[in-house]
């Protein structure tokens, strides 16, 4: 009963609107109820509009609205079901009955409708003073129809979730939003109070600064003068510097290359030590010899050799004594000489095999041990004397060279003199000499001791001369005379001791 009732009244603001209004409907071809909410999906004929519901309904039509208003959803529609019409049968309809005259006073104007919009009630009563207006005589009821659509406000959603902050760090913002849409606004309805975006700051803390290299520095010096080196440059992690936590600047401060100037002298070092050898005897002691050579490196670029020897040595010692082979002593002196005074005969020298003795079955001396040499017994010999060598020359005796101007050296016969009786040097001791390294005189000048025409080739000239005389040096007078050949003849004119 309450459902026939409910469509009942359905039908009856369907017809209160249509006789409201001239309106044309939009016919959905889907109905649907989900949750307790209607909804329709899909217009038909390009959301042509019809006369009336029974056209839509008759049709493939299920459902009808007089305005397409948008759920929440996509396509759908708020709307009518078609089955409103079909299972709902109006009231019959009776002839009026006619009035009784019974003496009711007039009925009233009618009330205002029981909503300002939509459907509502309205009433009317009869105009007594002392009647019962809730008896159903005196009250009339029916629906009224203000405004098919009421205004609804809308009303805000809950608040969605906060968005991303707009940085993360150093200080931004992040919102938030809702929406009109619990309900939406309809039919005039007032929007939703208040802003639909809410902000507020985030992340305020100083953002991470990570470091960045600044430029590098110009290359250092070559760190050697000579041979491989390097060369340094550097950088700093200012460009800016880390902060706040941030990474530090990746890579190195520094680096490297190498660098080459002019080879360095290479100093020269000794191999390791070769072996041993052998011992260098088969007996008694020797030596055993190791070497090395100046190869690591080799001295190169003006480089030292190496310091020291290149050859060690130690003693070695053999499994035995080895064979001592005699050996001469020196000669003694010549013997005297077996002869006759002043005449020729032999001595005798001798050595023996001492030098060393043979021992360990070493061989003897080989030849005699003793000479014959033959010699001459000049003991109280007569000796004959021999020259010694020549004096200095004497000085000129002139200034300049001519005629007489000479030099004389001697000589004297002690080395040695003659001995027992025996003769004195053969030769002279005297010897004369033009000057030397003396300018010439004139020819035409005057000399002492000159005599005779300019044109003769003979003068006279004298010279004095010292000779050692033992503690006393003896002064000898000599007279040089040129002789007609060009010879010259010293005769000594006397002597004294200085």
């Amino acid at each position: 009963m309450k459902n026939f009732e409910f469509y009942v009244f359905a039908l009856v603001l369907v017809s209160l609107e249509l006789i409201a209004t001239d309106a044309q409907f939009t016919c959905f071809r889907k109905y649907r109820e989900r949750k307790g909410k209607e909804f329709c999906k899909g217009p038909l004929k390009n959301r042509k509009k019809f006369n009336s519901p029974e056209t839509c309904c008759a049709k493939k039509g299920k459902g009808f609205a007089m305005s397409m208003v948008k759920l929440g959803g996509k396509n759908k529609f708020q709307c009518m079901s078609c089955s409103v019409l079909k299972k709902t049968t109006l009231a019959p309809t009776f002839p009026p009955t006619p009035e009784v005259t019974t003496g009711l006073p007039e009925w009233g104007r009618w009330n205002p409708c029981t909503v300002t919009c939509g459907y509502g009630w309205r009433n009317r009563y009869r105009l007594c003073d002392d009647c019962d207006k809730n008896h159903f005589n005196y009250v009339q009821s029916q629906p009224c129809l203000v405004n098919f659509y009421c205004p609804m406000d809308g009303n805000w959603g809950n608040w969605m979730g906060w968005s991303k902050c707009s940085a993360d760090c150093g200080g931004g913002t992040r919102t938030r939003v809702r929406r009109c849409n619990y309900p939406p606004p309809t039919h005039g309805g007032k929007n939703c109070p208040g802003p639909g975006v809410k902000e507020e700051p985030c992340n305020e803390e100083p953002c991470k600064v990570d470091g960045h290299w600044g430029t590098w520095s110009q290359f250092t010096l070559c760190s050697a003068t000579c041979g491989s080196g390097t060369m340094v440059r550097t950088r700093t992690c200012d460009n800016p510097p880390a902060q706040f936590g941030g990474k530090q600047c990746n890579g190195p401060p520094y680096e490297e290359k190498r660098c080459k100037n002019k080879n360095c002298p290479l100093h020269g070092g000794w191999s390791m030590w070769g072996p041993w050898s052998e011992c260098s005897v088969t007996c008694d002691t020797g030596v055993v010899t190791r070497t090395r050579t100046c190869d690591s490196p080799r001295p190169l670029f003006g480089g030292r050799e190496c310091e020291g020897s290149a050859t060690d040595t130690r003693d070695c010692t053999a499994n035995k004594q080895c064979p001592v082979h005699g050996g001469w002593t020196s000669w003694t002196l010549q013997g005297r000489c077996n002869a006759p005074r002043c005449e020729t005969g032999t001595s005798i020298r001798s050595r023996s095999c001492t030098n060393p003795r043979p021992r360990n079955g070493g061989r003897p001396c080989v030849g005699r041990s003793y000479s014959r040499e033959t010699c001459v017994n000049d003991e109280n010999c007569p000796k004959s004397g021999e020259w010694c060598n020549w004096n200095e020359w004497s000085q000129c005796t002139a200034t300049c060279t001519g005629l007489n101007s000479m030099q004389v050296r001697q000589r004297s016969c002690q080395c040695p003199g003659p001995q027992a009786g025996g003769s004195e040097c053969d030769g002279s001791k005297y010897e004369a000499r033009e000057c030397v390294n003396v300018q010439p005189c004139n020819p035409y000048g005057a000399f002492v001791g000159q005599r005779g025409r300019k044109d003769e080739d003979s003068y006279s000239t004298s010279v004095n001369t010292t000779e050692d005389a033992g503690k006393n040096d003896k002064v000898r007078n000599y007279s040089i005379d040129r002789g007609y050949e060009g010879r010259d003849i010293v005769r000594e004119t006397g002597n004294q001791f200085d």
